[in-house]
């Protein structure tokens, strides 16, 4: 029997997509229980050591085991779940698909910044660092879609 998993989550929160999309990616039956992230209950505060969301919690025969970050969910998901392979086999190439997802979370903390940003020249900060940022991803793309074909997967 797969253990049962529930994702912790909210639901305009881009890290949280990450775990989505690589559940879904392999077909992985889930629990989603979204919260309000200006009053997170005390429950998740428990589980969730920085009180962020995601927060993957794996059944086991001793209770439940909370993960959290989403880069190590997103690892998690794939040692454990059969389904797509979601990076290539070879370690160096693999190792490059982790160093990538690192920099998106880069342009999402500067996305954030863009979108809190409390005054002009900070604004435009960050619309520069997100720009130079999508223009590093467009130019390792190539023609892409996507960084490795599927059949390399």
């Amino acid at each position: 029997m797969a253990a049962a998993l529930k994702l912790i989550s909210h639901k305009l929160c881009p890290y949280v997509q990450r775990a989505v999309i690589a559940l879904a990616e392999k077909g992985v039956p889930f629990e989603r229980i979204d919260i309000d992230l200006a009053n997170k209950p005390d429950w998740f505060l428990k589980i969730s050591p920085l009180g962020k969301v995601p927060v993957l919690t794996v059944a086991t025969d001793n209770g439940e085991v909370a993960l959290f970050e989403s880069n190590v969910i997103c690892e998690y998901i794939e040692e454990t779940q059969s389904g797509a392979k979601l990076h290539p086999q070879d370690p160096l190439a693999r190792a490059e698909h982790r160093a990538w997802m690192e920099f998106g979370s880069a342009i999402l903390s500067d996305l954030w910044g863009l979108e809190t940003a409390k005054d002009a020249a900070t604004l435009e900060a960050k619309c520069q660092a997100v720009t130079a940022k999508f223009a590093r991803v467009e130019a390792a793309l190539g023609s892409g879609p996507y960084f490795v074909a599927r059949e390399e997967v």
